[in-house]
């Protein structure tokens, strides 16, 4: 599952919990659509930090930043 899909499922749900849990197949599929079209614009805009910063992670610094969290 692609960063941009689990993103979106997860605005979906919120909406659909902020909706009073329900939500029509045409709502859903809009969501989904709006949503997953922002992530994808996060994504481009901030992959290439990602992997920048990827690339000087180890175990140790992980653990720094969970335990700072």
């Amino acid at each position: 599952m692609s960063f941009a899909t689990t993103h979106a499922l997860g605005h979906v749900a919120k909406r659909y919990y902020a909706g009073g849990r329900t939500l029509s197949t045409q709502l859903l599929k809009d969501a989904y659509a709006d949503v997953v079209q922002e992530a994808q614009g996060l994504q481009t805009r901030y992959l290439p930090e990602m992997r920048d910063k990827a690339k000087s992670l180890d175990a140790a610094s992980v653990l720094s930043m969970v335990r700072k969290a």
